[in-house]
Formats: structure tokens, sequence, C-alpha cells
């Protein structure tokens, strides 16, 4: 499936591989900018927790930005992001199968990650760009 500009699911009618794979990606990048923003799950897989970055991973406080400390993220909003998290992890882990993800909750982590990145990276540098999406 792609969307219009007001997220109206439109059938794609090209490759079916290409749009699965650029879902995939498009997966594994989002994951990246939790994990950037300090988001991450614990290894069982039950609950967010500050993402541990290793001494060469890139931080928002690299980039001069600020963690999202993960205890203000509301029960709600934690559940959605932990889901995203482990469809992410099964995605990236199983590149080459196609698995059946339940794809309805992405335009909310993106509206989330979007939120987060203009809050804690954006606002706290003073820089612009991301006022619309």
């Amino acid at each position: 499936m792609r969307h219009d500009a007001v997220g109206t699911f439109i059938p794609w009618t090209g490759n079916q591989a290409w749009l699965d794979a650029c879902f995939v990606a498009s997966l594994v990048t989002a994951r990246l900018y939790l994990n950037v923003l300090g988001i991450g799950k614990n290894g069982k897989g039950t609950t967010l927790v500050e993402y541990v970055a290793q001494k060469n991973d890139v931080t928002v406080e690299d980039l001069g930005g600020t963690r999202v400390n993960v205890a203000t993220i509301s029960p709600g909003d934690q559940k959605v992001l932990l889901d995203f998290l482990i469809m992410a992890d099964k995605a990236a882990a199983h590149f080459t199968t196609p698995i059946p993800h339940d794809r309805k909750p992405i335009p909310s982590v993106i509206l989330l990650i979007h939120g987060y990145l203009k809050t804690h990276l954006y606002g706290v540098t003073g820089r612009t760009g991301l006022e619309t999406v």
C-alpha cells in the first residue's frame, strides 16, 4: 500500500518486492530514529527502556539535542512504540522473507517520531524545517 498527500491508502500497482523492500527499510530507519532519540526496548521485548548507545553510536545528544525520557511517554504511546520496535526487529531479522506486518499503527509512530525530533532536537538546537508534516 501507498498513500496520497492526505494519508488515504492507494493500491500499489508496481512490483510487490520493491514495495516490501521499501517498507522494511522504512521500519529500520524509524527504529534508528527512536534509538538516536534514546528510546529502545528491553531484551525480552516487554517494555520500553532507555536505549543504551554504544561508544560509536550517534545519539541526539551528539547532535546538540536531548534524549526522550521514556518514563514521560504515555502508556498508550509506549505500547505503540514497543509493538513497532518488535515489528522493526522482526523485519530486519527476516529481510528477505516477506512477513505480513500490521501496518496500521505506522502513521502514529511516524507522528510520534516527528514530535520527538521537533522537541528534542530541532527545538533544543533552534533548527527549523519540521514545522509541517
